[in-house]
C-alpha cells in the first residue's frame, strides 16, 4: 500500500516536472518574440494609463484605445525588427536577460529564502539561462502551422 501511494505520489511529482519543463522551453525558445511582446505591451499600456488613467494631457485630447493599439503594434514590430540586427540583438538580449533574471532572483528572495547568497546563485544560473535562450532563438522561424 505504501509502494502504490510513494508511487503515485513521484508520478504526480515527474507530471508536474514535465509540464513546467515543456512550458519553460517554449517560453524560451521564443525568447526574443516574447521581449518584443512585453516592449509593445508596455509602451502602449503606458499610453493608455498616462492619458486616461492618470489625466495627463497630450495636446489637449484623449487618445483613443486603438491608437494605443496601433502604438503597441509598432513598438513590437520595431523591436521585433531591432533583434534582428547584431548590435539590436545583443543589447536586447542582455537588457532583457538582466531583467528576466532579476525577477527570479527577486522571487525567490521573497518567497523561500532571503539569502543574498541564494539571490545571486540563481541570478547567475538564470541569466545564463537567458542569455543562452536569446543566442538559440535568434535565428528561431516563427510558424504559424505545423
Amino acid at each position: 500500500m505504501i509502494s502504490i501511494i510513494i508511487g503515485i505520489i513521484l508520478t504526480i511529482f515527474f507530471l508536474v516536472i514535465d509540464i513546467v519543463l515543456i512550458c519553460s522551453y517554449a517560453f524560451l525558445a521564443k525568447i526574443t518574440f516574447i521581449d518584443s511582446l512585453v516592449i509593445g505591451l508596455a509602451g502602449g499600456i503606458a499610453l493608455y494609463l498616462c492619458n486616461r488613467t492618470f489625466d495627463v494631457p497630450f495636446c489637449s485630447i484623449k487618445i483613443q484605445p486603438v491608437i494605443c493599439l496601433a502604438v503597441t503594434v509598432v513598438l513590437f514590430t520595431i523591436a521585433f525588427l531591432l533583434q534582428k540586427t547584431t548590435p539590436g540583438f545583443w543589447i536586447f538580449a542582455v537588457i532583457f536577460s538582466v531583467l528576466w533574471s532579476f525577477i527570479a532572483s527577486l522571487t525567490v528572495n521573497i518567497l523561500i529564502t532571503e539569502n543574498m547568497i541564494a539571490f545571486w546563485i540563481v541570478f547567475a544560473v538564470s541569466f545564463l539561462m537567458s542569455i543562452s535562450s536569446h543566442i538559440r532563438s535568434r535565428y528561431a522561424e516563427f510558424k504559424l502551422t505545423s
